[in-house]
Formats: C-alpha cells, sequence, structure tokens
C-alpha cells in the first residue's frame, strides 16, 4: 500500500466513527483515542489503526487493518493474532480487529479465523472480522455526514440501475457537501480518487475542477513526488541492468546472456544491481557471474 496507507490512517484517524460503526456493526460505539501502532515484541511490529473503544457493555479496543491486495509476507490470519495478542496482553481489554480488503479479489480466502490444536494437546481458537469494501451495496452507506468512509464509497457495489463512472460521480458529488474545511475535504477527493482508482478507470477522476480541488491537499503534492522518484528510480535500475546484459554480450558472446535477465530485474535495490554491474566487467566467466548473482 504505497501511499494508500498514510492517507487511510489520516482520514480514519481524524473521523473513526462510521468506520468503527461499518465493522463493529453497531451504531451504539464511542471511538476514543488512537493508539500509536507500533508493538514491541522480539522485533517491530506495526498495525494499521488501533483506538480504545466504548461500547454499552464494555472498554475495549479495536485494531483495523487494511489491505489492497493480500497479505504475501506471513499469512492474514498470523498476522492478525500476532497484532490483538499484543494489543490484549498490553492493555489487557478485549481487542475487535477486523481486516478491510480494497479491491477483488483480495480476502477471498481469508477465513477470518485461526485455529491450532485438539483436545488432546490444547490449542486455541481467534476470531476477527473480514469485511470486503468492494462487496458492500454502496449505496446504503452513501451519505456525507459519515466521512470517515467517503474515500471508500466507488469501490462499493455500485446500484443496479447505475453505470460506475455515473456512481463514482456521485461518490465525488456527496464528498464535496461534507461538513469539514476546504484542505480536508481536497484530501478526502484525493482518497476517493486514490482509491477508486484501484477498480476504475482513472479518468473517471480527472476533471480540472476537481484537480484544482485535490491540489490544496497535504497528500496531493506528496503523492505526485513520490510517484517521480519512483519513476526515476526505475529507470536508472533499467538503465544499470540493461548495461550489464551489454557487458555481459560483449564479454560472453557465446553465452545465454538473456538468461539472467528476469533474475535480474527481480533485484529492487539499485545499489546491488550497481555491486552486479562491476562484478560482469571483471568476473572470470559467465557461470561464476551466475554464481555471484545467486550467492
Amino acid at each position: 500500500m504505497p501511499y494508500y496507507d498514510e492517507i487511510f490512517k489520516h482520514v480514519t484517524g481524524e473521523f473513526p466513527y462510521a468506520l468503527a460503526a461499518l465493522v463493529l456493526k453497531t451504531p451504539e460505539v464511542e471511538v476514543g483515542k488512537r493508539l500509536a501502532t507500533e508493538h514491541t515484541t522480539v522485533r517491530m511490529h506495526h498495525s494499521d489503526m488501533t483506538f480504545h473503544i466504548r461500547l454499552p457493555d464494555e472498554e475495549a479496543m479495536l485494531h483495523i487493518e487494511a489491505q489492497t491486495d493480500d497479505s504475501t509476507h506471513k499469512p492474514m490470519p498470523l498476522r492478525m493474532l500476532a497484532y490483538s495478542s499484543f494489543l490484549s496482553l498490553e492493555h489487557e481489554k478485549n481487542v475487535y480487529s477486523t481486516v478491510l480488503y480494497f479491491r477483488p479479489p483480495a480476502g477471498q480466502n481469508d477465513p477470518g479465523f485461526y485455529r491450532y490444536g485438539n483436545e488432546q494437546r490444547g490449542g486455541g481458537w481467534f476470531q476477527y472480522n473480514v469485511v470486503r469494501i468492494y462487496e458492500l451495496p454502496g449505496e446504503a452507506f452513501l451519505d456525507p455526514e459519515a466521512v470517515g468512509l467517503l474515500p471508500f464509497m466507488a469501490l462499493m457495489k455500485h446500484p443496479a440501475d447505475m453505470t460506475p463512472q455515473a456512481w463514482v460521480e456521485k461518490c465525488i458529488e456527496t464528498t464535496q457537501i461534507a461538513d469539514v474545511d476546504r484542505k480536508m475535504r481536497a484530501t478526502l477527493l484525493f482518497a476517493l480518487s486514490l482509491f477508486g482508482s484501484l477498480v476504475h478507470p482513472p479518468d473517471f477522476f480527472k476533471d480540472p475542477i476537481l484537480e484544482e480541488i485535490m491540489q490544496e491537499s497535504p497528500f496531493y503534492e506528496l503523492v505526485i513526488q513520490r510517484g517521480m522518484e519512483r519513476g526515476m528510480e526505475r529507470g536508472a535500475r533499467d538503465a544499470t541492468i540493461e548495461n550489464m546484459l551489454v557487458v555481459l554480450r560483449a564479454r560472453f558472446p557465446t553465452a545465454d546472456v538473456n538468461a539472467v535477465k528476469p533474475r535480474l530485474e527481480a533485484i529492487a535495490d539499485l545499489n546491488r544491481l550497481k555491486e552486479l554491474s562491476l562484478e560482469a566487467s571483471i568476473a572470470e566467466s559467465f557461470n561464476a557471474f551466475r554464481e555471484g548473482l545467486d550467492t
């Protein structure tokens, strides 16, 4: 979630109620102080959003994870168990956890629980909520007062009698009348365009007037700048790889140089590619270079 994470945390941190009511399936919740999301164990763990909450019958913790795609580093059930355990141990309260999935098909295989063991050995059962935003009926949630949900409305299902583009336009119109200041409205609209582009053509959000409003958001320039930086870094990586292949072909004309190209393209670290580029110019043989590549 390159840019989405920061904007999600900003908007949800400012307007947590609507999202809390959605994931807890009750309007009877008071959302209190937001917590720092770093949990110190053997390693440092970061959960997305955590709040103190008050329900009619208890005080508890609300933990929300946001995902554009399925978890690849660790299985989501294990991640959710870890976050919930850290929070429960630290605050000694019940923790209610939810994963939000933004675009299809993310979350289709998330069971919403983690279980292990048996009656003889013991074990455990942990359950959390799974909300696939893209499966929710948008019209049921579209409300200018539900500010915390506005950035995600375009991801929800559009009404059957409305085209996707017409639905996006209605989401934009609703966001424009939200009772917030100019800077927050700009951020909400920018977030709506950013998240909405996960499932809709970016052209749906291209409008000179809308663009002018969004530029007032502090996130607008940040995202544009980072995009340019990523583009420059990508260009440097591509150039380094291409130069390396030229050197290898010149030095080892009978070798299958193209065989290493996919491996080189999978390396994200530009400094590592520069090291390999030097190695390509001094390696005793192509096999020696390949061996160095695999270490």
